[in-house]
């Protein structure tokens, strides 16, 4: 992601505030004739994608978001769209002209707003009893109920919209045997020929080279419930060689900037011990952030800073937040993502990882969302359920075998990615279904 590291030129950037994309791109174009500092014609060359992507990611006019409204709330007016607009609660972006509005801003205002669902049409019960059955087991687990490995078996699909040209080169995310996970066996597949990636890849996937447009792997698992205690006082400050990597920034997402070092010291004072640093920042976290979609990762410049500024933003923003954070206090930190994989739901997940004596997980957004129990907030700091598959350890890592055209997520793969040889394809262009097919508990 070095193409998002240079800023871009202010005539680039005033024209973008100012909605005007159409200009953004023929100032793009002449600044491509040079000459540019090092770096930046990367940056360049990569703009006008991110701006399709901000156009692809606002399909609604004002006419449409004030159905899309009515569609999921009774009693909707026009004037409480203006309201809510300006309260903040809904965001909409002025481009070349036109009001757009982001494609889950009704889904945002019910999270800004929870009142608000008291109005809904329909409630998703799929969702409640996901959440019931968490909580279920989540309460033995704090009542002392012993940890327990469970083996689950799911199924990812892709289908393009339309049928391809030519091949379709497909990733798809596979379960990551290393940390809760022990072991992962494929049993079927879309294709005879694929390409797995090791045990313990980066971002391990499954991938087809196919004139198709379906593609799936169906597979199983063995996951472990993790149940840790706070590490001995002793020795727990200690970074093995190997851990210090996590320490570091990674541009552009994790970076230390003026504002994250003072929020971090604001943070954890004069706290000295990692632990404690990292239950701090946790706390600070689950307690103020809220949960909200947001735009595709690949248009937002600098992750960690978007979420501490507006505190605002998905799993996956929440946690590369913590790590953030962290890693500017001195804990390591790192990522792990895949799926949330309960009864009756299964979709995409991220959480975190920090290093006190041995690794150990904090899922803030989980966290976060359970703030009204502080027994369960709490659980989500050091320990983790089940609940999920695990198929990336590395934020912005590449996939095997590598993609030739920019990718639909540059940081995580979830739902899989696509190409032909002429382009990627987005996510818009395809269709992904995730499948809990059997979830088995045990002591085995």
């Amino acid at each position: 992601m070095d193409y998002l590291l240079p800023p871009l030129p202010e005539i680039v950037r005033q024209a973008e505030d100012a909605g005007n994309f159409r200009l953004a791109r023929r100032l793009i174009k002449g600044l491509l004739r040079g000459p540019l500092a090092p770096g930046m014609a990367g940056r360049l060359r990569y703009e006008p994608e991110r701006l399709g992507r901000i156009k692809k990611a606002h399909p609604y006019d004002r006419k449409a978001a004030l159905k899309v409204l009515k569609d999921r709330l009774k009693g909707v007016k026009p004037g409480e769209l203006t309201a809510w607009i300006n309260s903040g609660l809904i965001s909409p972006k002025v481009i070349d002209g036109r009001e757009l509005f982001f494609s889950s801003f009704a889904s945002n205002l019910l999270f800004l707003a929870p009142k608000l669902r008291k109005r809904l049409r329909k409630e998703d019960n799929s969702v409640i009893g996901a959440r019931d059955a968490r909580n279920k087991r989540l309460d033995e687990l704090i009542r002392g109920a012993a940890p327990a490995r469970y083996r689950v078996r799911a199924r990812i699909t892709l289908e393009l919209k339309k049928p391809p040209k030519g091949k379709v080169r497909c990733w798809l995310p596979f379960p990551r045997v290393a940390d809760q996970v022990s072991a992962a066996r494929l049993l079927a597949a879309s294709h005879k020929k694929y390409r797995l990636a090791g045990p313990q890849a980066s971002q391990r996937t499954i991938y087809f080279e196919e004139r198709a447009s379906k593609f799936f792997a169906e597979f199983e698992y063995d996951i472990s419930e993790t149940i840790l205690k706070p590490p001995p006082l002793r020795g727990r400050n200690y970074i093995p060689p190997s851990v210090t990597k996590y320490l570091k920034e990674e541009p552009p997402h994790i970076v230390f900037t003026p504002y994250v070092k003072a929020l971090a010291g604001k943070i954890i004072g004069k706290e000295k011990d990692n632990y404690r640093k990292a239950q701090k920042i946790y706390d600070w976290l689950t307690l103020n952030l809220n949960y909200t979609f947001v735009m595709p990762y690949g248009i937002i410049e600098n992750i960690s800073e978007y979420c501490l500024s507006g505190l605002r933003g998905d799993c996956g923003v929440q946690a590369i937040a913590f790590i953030t954070l962290c890693r500017a206090a001195g804990v390591p930190a790192k990522w792990q993502s895949g799926w949330n994989v309960s009864p009756g739901i299964a979709s995409p997940h991220d959480w975190a990882m920090f290093y006190c004596g041995g690794w150990r997980f904090a899922d803030i957004s989980v966290g976060n969302a359970r703030r009204a129990n502080e027994k369960r907030r709490r659980f989500y700091f050091g320990s983790l359920d089940a609940w999920r598959m695990p198929a990336n350890s590395e934020f912005g890592a590449a996939l095997w075998p590598a993609k030739k055209h920019w990718r639909t997520d540059p940081t995580d793969n979830q739902m899989g990615e696509a190409e032909t040889a002429f382009r990627n394809l987005y996510s818009d262009e395809f269709k992904y279904k995730i499948e809990l097919i059997g979830f088995s508990g045990g002591r085995w």
